[in-house]
């Protein structure tokens, strides 16, 4: 018996979704053949079969999983499945996973603009937009800590610009750690929408409430300008970022001193660019991107706004991103092409010709088992 898993394929993706089976459950399967379509927060992924048998399905499509954990098993024999089905306990951890989260792509979409866990939803069967929005309604009500009971802004040395840090994630810590790198800006709170941050310091600066707070914030004149901190989502940062023009309030660029930013370049407001990114001759880089370290875009590339990259994606010249795509980690794009509004882009891609709007580039993972170690005796 052999496991398909599904792929770690970068550090911020803990959970997948099950897009479709290629393969009907049970069924004979070949070596290489492709087995399952599954999507994290940063890429699709085409997973094959490791080898000749038969399949047993674990989880159905339209299933959260977690990544690491199997998704099927090969069997070498059909006779060796059903052996297998006769004797494995009833409500074991196959039926555990085979009752994970399923919903629809719409509400895995409002989850994320809602701020919604899906795993939170107790509902048999498939999860729609409107249980989401009943949720997330139903959040509402809850008792929230009061805005006075939570810490205020902090305060920075005269003549720094302040900022607010819009998410209390791994993005904040990655902020921060560039913030502290220069001696013109600093942060002096966090807001979340997750009410279990409130009241918490991430590396010493507090968590002052929700999203709700941006423009209150700004009314009262405690910062001078916010960062959005949410890497893993690109429908995040765009909502986000529209709720701060809609208060009036500006974005600020965070930029690792390590980044290479060389001539000509024309850059918009809201970036957040991590450890030794380039940026070549007269690229033109939009609003509100995160942009992962070792990233290089060659010369007279032109990026939109509210793209999120994984480490290590490289383009040659002349390369077009449009708004909201998603790239994952260790991608190579060639040159004069172009990267459409909405695309995701898979982790480990080369990309050798255009990518329409709101297309997924899949790559193809034959799943392998990991054990110990032989060590002499």
């Amino acid at each position: 018996m052999i496991p398909v898993n599904v792929p770690w394929t970068d550090v911020n993706s803990e959970t997948a979704l099950v897009v479709a089976w290629h393969v009907a459950d049970r069924s004979e399967v070949a070596a290489s053949k492709s087995l399952v379509d599954v999507e994290t927060s940063k890429a699709a992924l085409e997973i094959e079969s490791p080898a000749d048998g038969y399949v047993l399905q674990l989880v159905a499509a339209g299933s959260a999983v977690t990544v690491g954990e199997p998704i099927a098993y090969i069997f070498a024999a059909e006779a060796e499945l059903e052996s297998y089905i006769a004797a494995r306990p009833a409500g074991g951890a196959e039926a555990d996973a085979a009752s994970g989260v399923r919903a629809t792509a719409s509400a895995r979409q409002r989850a994320s603009e809602l701020g919604v866990d899906l795993g939170d939803i107790a509902r048999p069967g498939l999860i729609t937009a409107k249980d989401v929005e009943a949720a997330a309604a139903a959040a509402k009500q809850r008792p929230r800590p009061a805005a006075s009971t939570l810490p205020g802004l902090i305060q920075t040395p005269a003549g720094m610009r302040r900022l607010l840090l819009i998410g209390a994630g791994l993005g904040a810590t990655q902020v921060l750690d560039i913030l502290g790198t220069g001696t013109d800006a600093a942060g002096v709170g966090i807001v979340d929408d997750n009410a279990d941050f409130w009241g918490r310091d991430v590396r010493g600066l507090p968590v002052v409430g929700g999203s709700e707070r941006i423009a209150e914030l700004w009314e009262d004149r405690g910062y001078d300008a916010a960062v959005i901190t949410i890497s893993t989502s690109v429908d995040a940062r765009a909502r986000l970022r529209q709720l701060c023009r809609t208060a009036g309030v500006p974005l600020a660029n965070a930029i690792d001193p390590t980044a290479r930013i060389t001539t000509g370049v024309n850059m918009g407001t809201g970036n957040v660019i991590c450890a030794f990114v380039h940026f070549g001759t007269d690229t033109a880089i939009g609003d509100n991107n995160f942009i992962s370290a070792y990233n290089s875009y060659d010369h007279h590339n032109v990026l939109g706004s509210d793209i999120s990259t994984g480490p290590g994606c490289m383009t040659s010249g002349e390369v077009r991103i449009e708004d909201r795509v998603r790239l994952g980690t260790g991608i190579f794009v060639e040159p004069k092409l172009t990267i459409g509004e909405g695309s995701v882009v898979a982790s480990g891609a080369t990309i050798v010709r255009s990518v329409p709007p709101g297309h997924a580039v899949k790559t193809k993972v034959v799943t392998t088992t990991v054990v110990p170690l032989r060590t002499p005796s």
